[in-house]
């Protein structure tokens, strides 16, 4: 009998899914999207008279720049259409769609009318014609360009820049019909790449994106598992195990990841036959993407450290939650200790914060504390095969 899969729409959980066209707003980002508005909403107003402005998004990976501004397209093209007027979105990946200038300019022209694409014509033919069809048909464009940072990296001298913030000089007096153009970067320092020129048209107008805080990512994973998983396959203590994760370093509040752990997690439940995903799955996982924790880490321990830690591997594995409190690690170390006859160990909570230091165990707070960088069961056995090959030290130790 085939047991029921926990994805419902596993599609809407990987990290390219045009969100932006089933959302009509978008969790810890409207704030951005209102201030996109305030900068562009005068295209709208006289559309035909109307300049490019230029605004570079800048943010790390995975804190929402590309789906923000595919959404303010959309939200752009919509309030057009009740206006009456032709604007498209047009939206570029660098990273994908980019090459020699010829290479790209094609690639553009090919979404706003394949008819534009010219195997003849050279990158200036390319835009020539381009703004002409603009300015003869009364199609608006607002430009998306993703990715700028690496190709100015890869393609440096190409004068993508300079091309694109200066089409208005194609048509001197008169708008060239790219009503706007968003540049989306990680960093700044693609800017050293440049030459003063292409400087001084990008500007200086940032909208800077944060990372996703974890309470952010939680929310986000919600409203994401909603629509992909079904009921019952996951909580709201696995989103938030996936969230804290996320928001440490090295991942960094990296959204993107936070989907793909959510989504390998649910693959590997899948193939278990487990209904529910469980914190095992999100730690086999993160450690598999993400290896932190090293042999030598642990072998590097004092002893009665290890001793501790495998009292909170074993905890959690029986209780089978991301977080354990205090009071458990301290009654499971004490279980452990009788197990391998040592005397109590009375400063677990020195060698808690100190396995914490060391970034092995995670410490939220005193009624939660978990391991997210290797699975619990996986640790007990490699522990207690370390304790029992050690055994004899210990035991002479105490003689």
């Amino acid at each position: 009998m085939n047991r029921r899969s926990v994805f419902k729409a596993r599609d809407r959980l990987l990290p390219d899914f045009p969100i932006e066209t089933v959302w009509d707003s978008l969790p810890h980002r409207e704030a951005e999207l209102g201030i996109l508005w305030d900068m562009f909403k005068h295209v709208l107003e006289k559309p035909m008279e109307a300049f490019p402005r230029v605004v570079q998004v800048i943010g790390p990976a995975g804190s929402g720049k590309t789906c923000t501004l595919r959404l303010f397209g959309r939200r752009l093209e919509n309030r057009a259409r009740e206006a009456g007027l032709k604007l498209r979105s047009v939206y570029l990946n660098l990273r994908v769609e980019g090459g020699r200038r010829t290479v790209l300019y094609r690639n553009l022209v090919r979404k706003i009318d394949p008819k534009l694409v010219s195997m003849s014509l050279s990158a200036e033919e390319i835009l020539g014609n381009m703004v002409r069809y603009l300015q003869d048909t009364g199609l608006r464009i607002f430009l998306v360009i993703d990715e700028i940072d690496y190709y100015v990296r890869h393609f440096k001298g190409e004068g993508v820049v300079y091309d694109l913030t200066r089409l208005n000089e194609l048509t001197p007096g008169r708008p060239c019909g790219v009503v706007g153009a968003a540049f989306l970067a990680r960093e700044r320092g693609f800017h050293k790449l440049l030459d003063p020129a292409e400087l001084s048209t990008l500007g200086r107008v940032y909208l800077v994106f944060q990372p996703y805080t974890s309470r952010q990512v939680a929310e986000i994973l919600a409203k994401r598992a909603e629509e992909a998983l079904y009921p019952g396959t996951y909580s709201d203590e696995i989103l938030e195990f996936i969230a804290d994760v996320t928001a440490e370093p090295p991942v960094n509040g990296d959204m993107r990841y936070a989907l793909d752990l959510l989504l390998y997690s649910g693959i590997l439940a899948d193939r278990e036959g487990s209904p529910v995903i469980r914190p095992e799955h999100v730690r086999r996982v993160h450690s598999q993407t993400h290896p932190q924790l090293t042999t030598e880490d642990i072998l590097c321990l004092p002893d009665e450290e290890k001793l501790v830690l495998l009292a909170l591997a074993r905890a959690l594995s029986l209780r089978k939650t991301p977080y354990v409190p205090l009071r458990e690690i301290r009654e499971m170390t004490r279980i452990v200790c009788e197990e391998y006859g040592r005397e109590p160990i009375e400063e677990v909570d020195e060698y808690v914060q100190d396995l914490a230091d060391r970034r092995i165990v995670d410490v939220r707070s005193l009624t939660r504390i978990g391991i997210s960088n290797a699975p619990a069961e996986d640790l007990d056995r490699f522990l207690v095969n370390i304790i029992q090959r050690l055994k004899g030290g210990l035991l002479d130790e105490e003689r």
